[in-house]
This record gives C-alpha cells, structure tokens and sequence, in this order.
C-alpha cells in the first residue's frame, strides 16, 4: 500500500519544473521522495520516461530506484537513465572516446591493478591505499600534494596512458572536462534529458557538481536531495558546502527541509541531534522524531576490548531472548576494520551467527580478484602490469621480490617508454622473461620451481583463450579449473570419484523437464517431502532458477484455475533420491554453456640439436592442423641447424648432421611454416618449457612471429589425472598409436589426438564440478532425505556438510525461515538438521575458523551472479550493448571496476558487522556502536592535533550510525584497546550521557 506524503514530502514531490533542493534528515523518506518525484513527473506532469536521468552514489541504490519504479511505471520505468555518476560518465566517455582525446579500447583500472602501478614505482605497499586517496583529493579538490607525491602522481598518470587505462577518478574529470571544452557534445547530451535527479546530493565533489550543472543547463530541471549533516566522504572529495553551493548558484533562498525521522526512537534521534550541536549548521532546520522505545541511550564502559566484547555477547543473547527478533535485526558498527575482525571472531566462537561487511568492492574478494586479473591477460596479452597483477593473486610475497629481483626484469621507477609487442611478449625485460629466467635458475624439481613453471604456462594459455571461446562463461569456467591459490573447486578435485551426470539417465529426464519449465516461464514446484522440499527449492533459487513457489499444498489455486507448471515428485530421484539427482540435473542446465571445444588449431613439435633452450638449433618441424576434431593437413621439414647435433639428441631422434646437411635453414623454412600456421592457435605439449621458447629466439624479428597465439596442454592433462603428464604416457592411456616417439610429425599427430581426448574429458569433469556453489543445499538436502544409498551418495554428503554448516552459507537460515513461515511442523526443527549434519560443535568450529575452501562456492556464486547479470543499457543510449566475447569481458571488467559503489549487502539472519561508512540507507532494530573513543572516532592524530575539519566530520559518522537504529542504541568505550590507550570519550561527552561502567556476568 503506497504511504501518503507528510506535507513537507509533498512539497518536494509537488514542486514546480525548476532547480529544486531537497535537505532530507535520516529516515525523512528521501528515497521516497526521490521516486515519487519521477513518479509525479511521469504519471502527473506527462513527462515521457525517457526524458529522466536519476543518479545515485552506489549500484545498489539504482537497483532500488529501479525495482521501486517497476512497482509504480511497470515497463515504463526501464526507460529512464539511472545509475552512478561514475558509469554515466564512462558511457559518455566510450561513446566520445576520440574527442576526449582518449585512444579507443580504453580499460578501467580497479584498485588492485593501481596498486601494481604503484608497486613499481617503488611505494611500499602498505602506503599504496592512502596515495591513491591522496591523488584523488588533488583532482577533485585542489588538494596539495608533497614535491615527491608530485613525482609519483606524474609517473603515476603516465603508466596509466601507456597502458590506455583510466582510474576511477579520471571518469569524472575526463567527462568534466569534455563537457567543458566541448560545449557542441555537451549540449547534445544534455539535450536527452528533460529533467535531472541526484540522490546524495552531499557526496558530490566539486567536479562532479561542475558535471550535472551542465548536464542540466538547458534547463535547469535538477531536483538534488541531500543532508549536509550526513556528509562522511571527504577523503573522496565530498564537501557539505556542495549544498550550500547549489542553492547560491541557482538563487533558492530556502530549502524543503524534510524534517520528521520516521525510523528511529525519539530518544535515539534526540541523543544522535546532540552529537552535531558543535557543528556548525548550514541551515536552518528543527528536526524531530514522535516514535517512542521503552529504551533510552546507553552507554557503556570497560577495561579493555575482551571485556567489551564478553558484555556484547552477553547483551546480544539476552535481548534476542527477551525480544523474540532474529539475529539479522542486529548490528555492530565500528570505526575499523580491524575492530569488526576480532568482534567477528569472539561472535562465531560464541556461536552467534554474524556477516562481516568487509569492504564494497568486488575485487577485494580473492576468487573474483583472481578471475579480473586473468581476463585483464586475456583482453589485453601485451599488458605487462596485468601479468604482474595475475601473478600477486598466485605467489607469495617471498617468491614475487624473487621475481622481481631477477634479470632481465628491472624495477624502475620511471615511467615506460613504449615497448615493442616482442619485447611485452616474453623476451625483452618483461615481468613473464624474469620468471622464466628465475624457473631456469632454480632446482628442476622443487616444488616452487614448478609453481614458477606453472605460471608461465598459465598466462601463456589466457592469451591464447579469445581464439578458442566466444562467450564468457565458459571462458571463466576454464579459468577458475586452474589453481587458484588456496582456494579449490572440491568436485573438481574428486571429479574421479564423482559420477557424470550425464550418465545419470534420471538427472538427463529432470535436466530435460526442467529446460522445458524454465524457457516457458512456468511455476517450478517441489512436491512436500517432510522438509525435502524446502532444501530443493533453495537449490533452485541458488542456481538462478525464477517462479519456484513453496510448494503444491501452499498454492490450492493452482488446482483451480488450471495453471501449468512443472511438479517436482520424489519418485524423480529414482535410486539416488531427489536431492542427488536434482542436484545433477542442474548441473546438466547448467554445464551446457561451457563444453567449448576449440574449433581449429595447429599442434607442433620440434626436434633440436640439444636441450639447451637458449642456443640449441632446430632440425626437424612437424605440425597438424585440425579443424573440427579431425586431422585435415600436415607439415613437415627437415632444418639446417648450422650447428653439429649432439650424440645425446642422436640418440632420441635418430637425426645426424649428414641427414639435414641440404636442408633449408630456419629462417627460410619460416615463412612456409608460419603461412601453414596462418590465423590458428598454435598448441603444444610442455612446450612453454622448450618449443616455444625456442621458436620465439629463433624467430625473433621475423614477420608474422608477434601475432602467435600458443596454448599449452600439460596443465590441462595435469588437472585431469594425477598420473604421468608425459605425451606418450597419454598416449598409452588413451589407446592412441603414437607411432614414432621424438618424430616432430608423429608427437604432432600424436599431440592432435591426445589433445581431442583430453578435451572430451575436460567436458566430462565440467559437469561433473559446475554448481559448486549449491553444496550447501546439497548437503541440507542429503541430511533431509536420510537415505543409505551409493558411495557417491556417502561421498558427497561428507563433502557437503561442511559448506552447510559454514560460515558463508544461508541454507540452514533459509531452512529455518522457511519452516517457520510455512508451518511445515512435520519437517525436522533446525536443531535437528544441524545434529544430522556433526551437531553444533562442528558448526560452531567452523564458522569461528575461517578456511580459504570454504569462501570458494561463495566467491563463485558472487561472479556467477555478475556474469548472469542482463547488461543494463548504457544510460547514453536506450539501445543494449553488444554481446560479442570482448564487450563481456569489458563489461564485466567495468562492473569490477566501478564496485566501490556498490554497496554492502546486509545478512536478513545474522548480526551484521559493518564499519560506519558502510551504514548509510541500513535500518536494523538494534544497533551497537564500539570503540566510541577518541583514538577510533575521530582518530589519534585527529584528536591530539585538533583537526577541526576532522572532528566535525567524524560527529558527523557518528551521526550516521547513531540514526542506523530503529527501538535500540548502545554505545561502548574502552580504556585500552589493543594493549594502548583508547584517549577519551569527547562525543559521549557531548552528548550528556552518563557513562556506566559495566563487565560480562
């Protein structure tokens, strides 16, 4: 039901076409206002939907807009640009790119890629974050850096050119500064629109201001809601007085001041109002709020952070009992980091259930960090920062200064100069040569000489993927079946012991129903199974299936108006039981997109004077081409190596120097060879070890050497099988006659055919491992059903429950939720479940003890989601983006890239642990704030140094987080914490409030 407007609202919503500024307090209904404002426009004033441009400061806000307009437009309000200001201007800047005097194919640089930037310009690492805040501050605020931050920002910028990157900060003030020089583009744009609105208005920095007051120029439309009072950005820029500018400019001599908090307890508001009253107040306003809480303020003091934490703990398991609410009306709110770290900790010790809100950005998470850096390779081969970015994600900080130590790679602190496409590939200088070069140095058979190894084959293989997929997931499939680190797809690594799906002739019969189900938009219904059924239907919607309602029993009218839809029996499980074949079956959907078999290619072999790589000759070349799986041409030549052959290399080949005597020498035979090879991907067998680095010598200079794509196949056999990777070991294996071992034409036929089995076998292990992120479910699922069954069944119940009862997984919160709401009294209580699964103990160990593979199923849940995501339009055009292999990897780099606004996403059914920056637009029933010391908030140097603007700003946060809470606020200080002192309590001072010593028990 829609509420209706307070008159303040209305006014705002009502207000004439015209510059219009909004001050809107926490929980006044600013985003309210904002929607019903284009509400208002669209549906009263008859303002086409295309003519409205909506801006927000985080993804997920846009999101909101979106779903709230799709409530009141229907598909009206797809037509209206919104999002962040940050992809409005990268939109404007590739549909411009020339005239920004920008080069075409411009990338975006996450954090992660600026860090390497830095790293080689010799910035310690643990100063890298706050240089880039300091770099941005000079270009949105004049702020003045050091002579040797000067330096670095200057060397800084021009790798950035070199590399044909733009940084976070340059969207802006590249589109700024278009629209300024440019005013025949800038009034084109401008022109789209007939009216702009800005959410956030206070976060605004003073280029991005310069922006929109274009953008809006033609007619001064621009409806800007903000509150001065909650402006907590300013290392990005942010300005209160943005506000105050905004009404100068456009003559508003008095905001609409939205001045009723309808969220939180009077007595909440009143306290969080007094932490401001030594502010100095940049309008006038009397705000207010009429709910009342049977709870005053409190706030509490202790020793030190244990015994803070023990009272939290107590705290938190008394009010949940005294008021009935689950753990997801719960938050923590701190200043830093580190503080919600060791909350989270002593919470999941304690066995409370909780969500550490660790930062905004996407690449902060290792799996997705990973993935980035390796489709940086694969868009762009030549990029050597990239390289050196996808190797931090896979060495260790000891082995990478190895790396970084050896020749020929040389740290300098200058900025590049242009290098060669040769010399970026992998001989002159560049990051790739120095592992090479640090592998050959190294004991053969150590075990961190092959990680070494293990690189090269790697980034070799990425540069070579554009040839042999088209589309993105399956390309990050392959991806993610190389080692990431520590973290490990667990069906992969048991693929052996795991059954086919496809060889599963129920899963086959489901998968086919499904398929059927799933295009025709039908209702997907799991039969009630005692609880079953409630686990299945989390697997469904974890695997991105739509329309899966409870269950037949809650939906009667199904019945009588004859609806169709898709009946999920027990009896489809067959032997195996529905959660088992369910759970194959969706693999089956799902393992469709990512059989890619490389269509053609050319396999090759040499056979050579010696085995030194770095002076021997080549005598023989053997090569195959292969198009569609099948052997379609050959080539063959002997070679003058103009250099004796050694009785060792003799021995293997059988070749002499009487046998190549009259035969052509390399260079000549090259350009035969290199026309058979033509546009194909040239594949080998452990040649990144010797053929190619032989090939790449001895056709250093030559036409058409830098324009070779090479795939490697020894990692993949690897990955397969735990047996001998040897070429004429798979052979054997795989029945194939290898016919006349150390020939070059027989290993590159030999190659060619051990290459198709391989492939056909990666696909096997492809389905068997897709969907990794549903073992959760599974593992519900398997202790639901309490079935004796196969090995498999065994096998994978042991595998599973380990993800159900950690810390990343909501299954058993779903179970529980879900039980509740539906009245199912015949399915087994929570309880019950978890004892099935190794009881409270075990759960409780591993949600306190984090483990790399456990955040595995998570991680690849959270990319599967950004690459199923439907592309939005681009907000400079109502046309969709293209959908060609690069333009994914684009988008999905840019989606990457932009996530410092994406917001943080609460947990419905755990305490939720999150820094104050992270708050705004949160509400939780109650909220605990730590660390309300002086050294946390505002901070030690800001403390002891007076930093005025410091300190106001930080009232402000705490503002912020104060009005977070709905019924009940607490606040807590420490003498000591972390062995030092924690400074006063200034704020609580401010406040009035009467601090209460207090201990756990």
């Amino acid at each position: 039901m829609a509420l209706d407007p307070l008159p303040r609202q209305r006014l705002a919503i009502e207000a004439p076409p015209g510059p219009v500024l909004v001050i809107a307090g926490p929980g006044a209904g600013k985003t309210f206002c904002l929607i019903a404002r284009i509400n208002h426009l669209v549906g009263t004033l008859g303002v086409a939907p295309e003519r409205i441009c909506a801006v927000t400061f985080t993804n997920r806000a846009a999101e909101e807009i979106a779903l709230r307009l799709k409530h009141t437009l229907r598909d009206r309000g797809d037509a209206i640009t919104r999002g962040t200001i940050h992809a409005l201007c990268l939109a404007l800047l590739r549909e411009h790119t020339e005239a920004a005097g920008l080069r075409p194919g411009f990338g975006v640089a996450d954090e992660q890629y600026q860090k390497v930037i830095l790293g080689r310009l010799h910035v310690p690492l643990e100063q890298r974050g706050a240089l880039l805040n300091r770099f941005s501050r000079h270009r949105v605020q004049d702020y003045r850096l050091t002579p040797e931050d000067a330096r670095l920002y200057r060397e800084y910028a021009v790798w950035l050119a070199h590399r044909n990157m733009l940084d976070f900060d340059d969207l802006v003030a590249k589109a700024e500064q278009l629209l300024r020089t440019r005013s025949d583009i800038a009034d084109t744009i401008a022109a789209r629109w007939d009216h702009l609105l800005v959410d956030e208005f206070q976060d605004v920095n003073a280029v991005q201001y310069d922006l929109l007051r274009r953008l809006a120029a033609p007619h001064d439309n621009l409806f800007a809601v903000g509150d001065d009072e909650q402006s907590i950005f300013a290392w990005a820029g942010a300005d209160p007085y943005v506000l105050v500018r905004f009404g100068r400019d456009y003559g508003i001599e008095r905001p609409i001041i939205l001045d009723k908090n309808r969220r939180c307890s009077r007595q909440i508001f009143e306290t969080a109002r007094r932490v401001l009253a030594q502010n100095p107040q940049l309008f006038e306003k009397q705000l207010s709020s009429e709910q009342e809480s049977p709870y005053e303020v409190g706030a509490f003091a202790f020793r030190d952070e244990a015994e803070e934490a023990a009272w939290l703990l107590e705290d938190l398991r008394s009010d949940r009992a005294a008021s009935g609410l689950g753990w997801g009306a719960y938050a923590v709110l701190y200043r830093r980091h580190k503080l919600g770290e060791y909350l989270e900790g002593r919470l999941l010790r304690a066995g409370i259930p909780c969500r550490l809100a660790r930062g905004r950005s996407l690449v902060e998470d290792d799996v997705i960090k990973y993935v980035i850096a390796a489709l940086r390779i694969v868009r762009d081969p030549a990029d050597q920062v990239a390289t050196e970015a996808f190797a931090r994600c896979v060495l260790s900080p000891h082995f990478l200064q190895e790396v970084l130590a050896s020749p020929p790679f040389h740290l300098s602190a200058s900025p590049p100069v242009p290098l060669s496409a040769d010399a970026e590939r992998g001989d002159a200088g560049d990051f790739l040569a120095a592992v090479r070069t640090l592998a050959r140095r190294r004991p053969a058979h150590d075990p961190d000489t092959k990680k070494l190894w293990r690189l090269v084959y790697q980034v070799e293989n990425l540069r070579a993927l554009p040839r042999s997929h088209r589309a993105l997931p399956p390309l990050v499939d392959e991806i993610l079946s190389q080692s990431v680190g520590p973290y490990r797809n667990t069906l992969e690594e048991r693929h052996d012991e795991i059954t086919d799906p496809a060889d599963i002739p129920e899963a086959v019969a489901l998968a086919a129903r499904l398929d059927t189900a799933i295009a025709a938009e039908q209702d997907i219904v799991i039969e009630p199974q005692g609880g079953l059924e409630i686990a299945m239907r989390g697997m469904l919607i974890a695997a991105g299936v739509r329309n899966v309602p409870s269950s037949v029993a809650s939906r009667p009218e199904v019945e009588e108006v004859g609806e169709v839809r898709e009946v999920v029996k027990a009896a489809d499980g067959g032997k195996a039981g529905l959660a088992l074949t369910l759970f194959k079956a969706l693999q089956l959907l799902h393992a469709e997109d990512l059989e890619t078999v490389l269509e053609r290619y050319v396999t090759f072999d040499f056979e050579t004077t010696d085995n030194d790589v770095t002076t021997c000759g080549v005598v023989e070349i053997g090569a195959a081409r292969v198009v569609k799986g099948e052997i379609v041409d050959r080539f063959h030549t002997l070679v003058q190596p103009y250099q004796p052959i050694s009785s060792r290399a003799s021995a293997i080949h059988g070749y002499t120097d009487s046998d190549v005597r009259d035969a052509s020498s390399f260079a000549q035979v090259w350009p035969e060879f290199r026309a058979f090879v033509g546009d194909d991907v040239l594949i080998a067998h452990n040649g990144q070890h010797f053929d190619i680095p032989v090939l790449r010598r001895l056709a250093a200079g030559l036409a058409g050497m830098d324009s070779l794509a090479f795939y490697d196949t020894l990692p993949l056999a690897r990955s397969l099988s735990r047996d001998s990777a040897k070429l004429e070991d798979l052979a054997l294996r795989f029945g194939i006659d290898a016919g006349r071992a150390h020939h070059a034409l027989d290993d590159a036929i030999t190659l060619a055919r051990v290459y198709r089995e391989l492939e056909r076998r990666r696909g096997i292990r492809a389905r068997k491992a897709v969907l990794v992120n549903l073992l959760d479910y599974l593992g519900l699922g398997l202790a639901l059903e309490r079935r004796t069954g196969s090995g498999e069944r065994d096998l994978l119940f042991k595998v599973a429950k380990f993800y159900t009862l950690g810390r990343y997984s909501d299954a058993l919160e779903f179970y529980q939720m879900e039980r509740e709401r539906t009245g199912l009294t015949a399915a087994p209580p929570v309880d019950e479940v978890i004892e099935r699964l190794g009881g409270h103990a075990l759960m409780t160990r591993l949600r306190a003890e984090p483990h790399p593979a456990q955040r595995y199923p998570a991680a690849v849940a959270r990319l599967r989601a950004l690459i199923d995501e439907p592309s939005p339009p681009d907000p400079l055009s109502t046309k969709w983006r293209g959908g060609t292999l690069e333009e994914s990897i684009d988008r999905l780099l840019e989606r990457v890239a932009l996530s410092t606004s994406e917001g943080v996403e609460v947990a419905p059914d755990r305490v939720n642990l999150l820094t104050l920056h992270s708050t705004k637009g949160l509400e939780f029933s109650r909220v605990y704030i730590v660390g309300v010391e002086d050294y946390q908030i505002p901070g030690y140097r800001e403390s002891t140094e007076k930093r005025q603007a410091e300190i106001e700003e930080a009232r402000r946060l705490l503002y912020v987080g104060m009005t977070r809470a709905r019924e009940r606020l607490v606040l807590t200080r420490v003498e000591r914490r972390s062995g030092m002192e924690a400074g006063g309590s200034t704020f609580l001072e401010e406040m009035g409030l009467e601090v209460q010593a207090a201990t756990a028990g």
